[in-house]
């Protein structure tokens, strides 16, 4: 039974050792990432951006479009029939019927002779119908270039919101990145405290048996540790979420925080406290940012509407040219004999025209229309404008005040620290409590992580006020 119990420890030994090599194995496998990678990545696999590049392409497909309107329209159609019994037998005259239908002199009549002459052969079985057609517009009231330039700034709304996206992803691969640093730092902290949080545990059980403390001081030390205990959970599930969100936005398989190689420069933060506001409004909502310049693009198109529906309206004609080459015959053209004996071939031009002259008002409502869609693009543009500066100020407003709590932490931390190092001291000299001492210590910690997380709240205001001013 030794024996048997010694093998199945060597064996599950062996079989541990394997899985271990294994997963140490998968760990160093695993890809690291620097920030250029992931920034080329959310600009080049980001499922939006892919799907906008894709609206891109086609927009510009439609200024091809509407630039084909201006050529000519060139159509074709040719069938070859093989019949097996035309339905045009040969015609036959008959001549004694010609003689009969004449008037002759008395005794000048010929005689009958019974003989028919051959008019006209018969449908042959091969019947080739060919034609081509040439339609080539005149006169459109300027709806073709109208349409034209209509499309060029649509290919440009979709350029900018391409544009617009990737600046989008950056500040949310910025902003997550800098949530990571912080987390980090937090978490630091924590593994500091939750060992101070075992020593008071420790500590404190030690203290009850010798009757220095109460047990409801064992139970609170008790409480602090499994505060901290979920104070991690809860950490590591921020992390594992905002791994799962980069690896959305960069389309990459992030499963552990060591396969991004990524310092957050914290000195940035500082240098967009020092920016000049006023310039920094100026800028964000100039006509150069992606959205205000979009709106624009899309009140330009509006108006560009406008003027085709107008184009289109009641007794405005539009004019074309046609040129139509036809041929119907049993002889295949230029490749068979005689295929041009009957004129069988047509060559046609004509002048169309094509006109509304009444439709119950739609088209002047569809003009009204228009209009008003351009009103309202003209609107939200100024509204944009707005958002975007209230914006701002919500992220300058929380930006100060997280500086101004910073500063605050730094003063309870420095407070906290003189009191550590009173307490150390009486706590040498034989007359200090060692619980005492642990307590401060997690109070210092925790002040740290409050202020970590106010630096935090301070850097993704400061990273949307720089994604705004781009």
């Amino acid at each position: 039974m030794l024996q048997l119990n010694s093998k199945i420890k060597k064996i599950a030994k062996i079989y541990f050792t394997i899985i271990f090599f294994l997963v140490a194995n998968l760990v160093s496998a695993q890809q690291v990432y620097s920030y250029n990678d992931l920034y080329q990545a959310v600009n080049f696999n980001n499922p939006e951006v892919l799907k906008l590049q894709q609206e891109y392409n086609r927009s510009l497909l439609d200024v091809k479009d509407a630039w084909a309107n201006v050529m000519p329209t060139v159509d074709f159609q040719a069938t070859a029939t093989y019949m097996v019994n035309p339905p045009i037998d040969a015609v036959y005259l008959n001549i004694d019927e010609v003689i009969n239908s004449i008037s002759w002199p008395t005794g000048t009549k010929p005689a009958a002779t019974g003989q028919y002459i051959k008019l006209y052969d018969g449908m042959e079985n091969s019947l080739y119908n060919i034609q081509a057609t040439i339609t080539q517009p005149l006169v459109t009231w300027g709806k073709i270039p109208f349409s034209i330039k209509l499309y060029y700034k649509v290919a440009d709304i979709k350029k900018l919101q391409l544009a617009s996206q990737q600046k989008k992803g950056k500040i949310e691969l910025d902003t997550r990145l800098a949530t990571l640093h912080y987390l980090e730092k937090i978490n630091k902290i924590l593994e500091e405290e939750k060992s101070l949080a075992v020593k008071l545990v420790e500590h404190s059980q030690k203290a009850e048996e010798s009757g220095m403390l109460l047990h409801q001081n064992v139970v609170e030390a008790k409480i602090k540790a499994k505060e901290l205990e979920i104070a991690q959970q809860d950490l590591k599930e921020q992390l594992s979420k905002l791994l799962l969100e980069l690896s959305r936005l960069t389309a990459l398989e992030l499963i552990s925080v060591e396969q991004i190689d990524y310092s957050f420069n914290e000195e940035e933060i500082e240098k967009i406290m020092l920016w000049n506001r006023e310039e920094v409004m100026e800028k964000a909502v100039s006509g150069e940012q992606e959205s205000i310049a979009m709106l624009t693009l899309l009140q330009d198109v509006n108006d560009l509407s406008v003027k085709i529906s107008k184009a289109s309206v009641n007794w405005k004609p539009d004019l074309a040219f046609q040129m139509t080459l036809g041929y119907g015959g049993s002889r295949f053209p230029l490749l068979e004999s005689n295929w041009l004996r009957k004129d069988e071939y047509s060559l046609n031009f004509s002048l169309g025209i094509k006109t509304t002259v009444f439709d119950g008002g739609k088209k002047l409502n569809d003009v009204a229309r228009k209009l008003s869609d351009s009103q309202s693009a003209a609107i939200n543009r100024e509204d944009t404008r707005l958002t975007i500066k209230q914006t701002l100020s919500s992220n300058w407003n929380t930006a100060d005040v997280c500086t101004m709590r910073m500063e605050y932490q730094d003063l309870k931390i420095e407070t906290v620290e003189s009191k550590i190092s009173q307490q150390e001291l009486v706590y040498q000299t034989g007359y200090g409590s060692e619980t005492d001492l642990l307590t401060s210590k997690i109070n210092l910690c925790n002040e740290e992580i409050e202020k970590e997380k106010q630096a935090l709240s301070r850097a993704i205001a400061c990273l949307t006020i720089r994604f705004l001013s781009e």
